[in-house]
């Protein structure tokens, strides 16, 4: 398997990989209304690709491309250190390609002086980012849709979240 770059052209395939990547949790970590609330079915359109682009031209970002040429998963992080996606298709799982993807992430970013980073993990990517030095410094719950999703706010690097930042400094 290949990691490359990724390109505002693979949007669309990585929306695809998303979806299939949230779906696969169903009825294991979320219920069919959380997916839906966080993922919800449909064709890729011109305001889901102005949202993704805007968000990538942000980031570095990563694709893992599988022997065949097919989307394996990808990944970005946004240049101010968040993590804003990473997302292995279910068929391409427990390979190692969301440990490299993050890896390769935090080396660009390294490179770039960023090494304080964050992420809000679900269930399912918490566990790949604690393999990789990650911290839990709190659950989160966030309402989409009228839905509750739990998520964990995980850090790296000396991250702190400002408003704990804050509070340290008795402001």
């Amino acid at each position: 398997m290949l990691l490359q770059p990724l390109r505002a052209a693979d949007l669309p395939d990585c929306h695809a990989v998303f979806l299939d990547s949230v779906w696969a949790l169903a009825g294991a970590l979320y219920s069919e209304r959380q997916c839906e609330a966080w993922a919800p079915r449909g064709p890729w359109t011109a305001e889901l690709a102005q949202g993704w682009e805007a968000r990538l031209a942000r980031s570095w970002g990563c694709r893992w491309l599988a022997d065949d040429g097919r989307l394996a998963g990808f990944a970005w992080l946004c240049h101010d250190g968040e993590f804003d996606m990473l997302f292995v298709a279910p068929w391409a799982q427990r390979r190692g390609g969301a440990s490299r993807m993050l890896a390769e992430l935090e080396a660009q970013a390294a490179a770039a002086g960023v090494v304080a980073l964050h992420a809000w993990a679900s269930a399912a990517s918490r566990p790949v980012f604690e393999r990789a030095g990650y911290r839990v410094l709190r659950p989160n719950r966030v309402l989409r849709q009228g839905v509750t999703l739990d998520n964990d706010l995980l850090s790296k690097g000396g991250w702190q979240e400002p408003a704990a930042v804050g509070d340290r400094e008795g402001k």
